[in-house]
């Protein structure tokens, strides 16, 4: 049964973590855990949601915010991780709102290049 994975586009799974990153650094910071697992739905040809998995560790989402470029990084942090809104994350950098989604959707789909390079090499 082969399953639809444009459900949820994969750098839309990736933004999703990425939303939580604070969590998931606080949650190293009290009790050591680094990796975590993050469950999202896709649908099979008959319309059947099915979970999949994908792990993470801290230190990949770290070192992969230090392969952007500093502008992605910088929306990325401000849009993202912190939750601000484009308006907001537009004026801090001097850019139109516009440019805001424009990096972090570009950010997410080279992050997601690196998370999920084998699952999208069988696409």
């Amino acid at each position: 049964m082969a399953v639809r994975e444009d459900e949820i586009p994969k750098h839309r799974v990736l933004r999703e973590v990425y939303r939580h990153y604070l969590e998931f650094r606080d949650l190293f910071q009290s009790d050591g855990t680094h990796v975590i697992n993050h469950g999202y739905y896709v649908e099979d040809k008959n319309g059947n949601k099915i979970k999949k998995e994908i792990s993470i560790s801290l230190w990949d989402l770290q070192g992969a915010l230090q392969e952007l470029s500093p502008r992605k990084r910088e929306a990325v942090f401000y849009n993202v991780i912190l939750d601000k809104k484009q308006k907001d994350v537009a004026e801090i950098m001097n850019i139109t709102t516009v440019s805001v989604g424009q990096y972090v959707e570009q950010a997410m789909l080279q992050l997601s290049e690196r998370y999920f390079a084998e699952e999208l090499s069988n696409v």
